[in-house]
């Protein structure tokens, strides 16, 4: 039996975060002879981002009475998160902080990734765990790592170097982060998709709960506000004469249409296949909509729009890429049969990597 561990930010109560974690680790339960298992780490060095209590403001009344107002929500948000996480790390309880900690382990695969663990900026500094910097006689393994950022800071380059070219296997997941690192190892550095995409929209019927909405709906998933979003979700909603509904986590007391602040990773899934239309700016929200094959747009944000160019690109939907709200008149109806042959074809390069990684 081949042991394997992932180290990927596991514990984000992000619904792109934990969904590309139960991706991979779904995906490798598959192969033959496997046993997989989401390492529970969180390095000292790294903030809780996610406390179950929040700090309140207290600078102005305003923001009082917005986090009392969405308090209740924010708690039963919190908890299905914490539930879908301890699900995910088999209910492990200890929780490992540095890398001597992970030498002790019997892993025969480790594999770091996806999501942004080799952005310095998020783990406050250069963390050795995440680019498997520690002594192990397991095959080291990048699936999918992103960096968030054009370039590390200079002064952690040769260490970027040095764990490069200790790594068996190297795949990255934006190819700008390809590029870069190939100006520091001759190793072969690959652009592979992200895990999500390592299933199809079947797999994910685990997480998919009972509708409740019985009343059709545009769905709207934002990764902050944005007036163009709005105004487009407004227009298409009236165009098809149905209802807006906001996924969010910090509910608004005056709201522009109804929101949904408490849904889990399992309700965020169930929104978005049983919406008509969706209005996004999220990665993780572009790409869940191709897989449920959604009527979708996607709204561009300043400098974080590689990931979406390149998975409309495979599919070949750029046009659902929008900057200006004008621009949606110059979207094409979606032809899905041709998206779902192409994205077969580059899942398949990637389940091909991870393969050879893990059984070679």
């Amino acid at each position: 039996m081949i042991k394997v561990g992932i180290l990927t930010f596991q514990d984000a109560h992000n619904y792109g975060a934990v969904l590309q974690a139960y991706a991979l680790k779904k995906y490798i339960s598959k192969l033959d002879n496997v046993e997989v298992k989401i390492i529970n780490y969180h390095h000292y060095n790294i903030p809780d981002g996610f406390p179950r209590k929040r700090k309140i403001d207290k600078m102005t009344l305003k923001n009082n009475e917005r986090y009392k107002y969405s308090e209740p929500d924010h708690y039963m948000r919190w908890d299905k998160f914490d539930k879908f996480i301890k699900e995910l790390i088999d209910n492990e309880k200890r929780v490992y902080t540095n890398e001597e900690e992970l030498e002790k382990l019997d892993i025969d695969v480790w594999i770091c990734g996806s999501d942004q663990i080799w952005n310095t900026d998020i783990t406050r500094g250069f963390n050795k765990g995440f680019f498997l910097d520690f002594n192990t006689n397991g095959k080291k393994v990048s699936y999918a790592v992103s960096m968030g950022i054009p370039r590390l800071p200079e002064k952690y380059e040769e260490e970027f170097k040095k764990c490069l070219n200790n790594l068996d296997y190297i795949s990255v997941r934006e190819e700008n982060l390809m590029k870069y690192a190939k100006e520091f190892t001759s190793k072969n550095v690959v652009n592979v998709l992200d895990p999500t995409l390592l299933l199809n929209q079947d797999d994910y019927n685990d997480l998919i709960e009972e509708n409740k909405i019985e009343e059709k709906y545009l769905l709207i998933y934002a990764l902050g506000p944005d007036s163009r979003l709005e105004k487009i979700a407004k227009e298409k909603a009236k165009e098809k004469k149905i209802q807006i509904i906001e996924i969010n986590d910090f509910k608004e007391k005056f709201h522009f249409c109804k929101q949904i602040s408490n849904a889990g990773p399992g309700e965020f899934l169930t929104l978005i296949k049983n919406a008509e239309c969706i209005v996004t700016n999220s990665f993780h929200g572009t790409i869940f909509s191709i897989l449920f094959e959604k009527d979708f747009y996607t709204i561009t944000r300043l400098n974080r729009n590689s990931r979406m160019e390149s998975i409309l690109s495979i599919v070949e939907m750029q046009d659902r890429l929008i900057d200006k709200p004008e621009e949606i008149k110059n979207v094409k109806i979606q032809n899905y049969t041709k998206a779902k042959e192409r994205l077969k074809i580059e899942s398949q390069k990637s389940r091909d990597f991870l393969e050879k990684a893990i059984l070679n």
